[in-house]
């Protein structure tokens, strides 16, 4: 009986010790090749120009979207990186009426204003400004950085 007792115990301290030892992390992809890593988002800057829904089927297609911004720094990066062309972002609204809105239909925070009278937005030199949807310009997609679980399983031999 004391023979099984110690083989017990010794499956035990190995099952214990190989629990401690697993661990799950997240690691982040690179952002695909011609794309721009900035904060936990991927950016691509188009030399092409297109219409605005020509561009953001160019973005779907890429499973992304025209690009949005969520702080200052990354709307600083995309402004200082798109050096003197327009392109366009994924701002958009039904009327002059209604608020922007990002593609997934979050309503804009309005923390940058949009000047213009029209309903598709692009950044420019100055800022944000709006368009009519047949306009040509070069587009920005964005898609947040893909992840990988990494599993680190222990060796356990007997």
């Amino acid at each position: 009986m004391s023979i099984l007792v110690i083989i017990i115990h010794f499956i035990v301290q190995i099952l214990e010790r190989s629990q401690q030892q697993v661990s799950i992390q997240k690691a982040y992809a690179p952002c695909p090749r011609n794309w721009i890593g900035v904060q936990n988002k991927c950016f691509y800057f188009s030399e092409d120009s297109s219409t605005w829904t020509l561009s953001q089927k160019f973005c779907l297609e890429q499973k992304a979207q025209l690009a949005r911004f969520d702080n200052m720094e990354e709307l600083n990066f995309l402004k200082r990186y798109k050096g003197t062309s327009d392109y366009w972002i994924g701002l958009h609204r039904e009327s002059p009426e209604h608020p922007w809105r990002w593609m997934d239909n979050t309503e804009y925070n309005s923390s940058v204003p949009i000047r213009g009278v029209e309903d598709y937005a692009y950044l420019n030199s100055n800022g944000i400004s709006s368009a009519r949807i047949y306009a040509d310009r070069r587009w920005i997609c964005s898609k947040p950085h893909s992840y990988i679980l990494q599993c680190q399983i222990p060796f356990v031999s007997f």
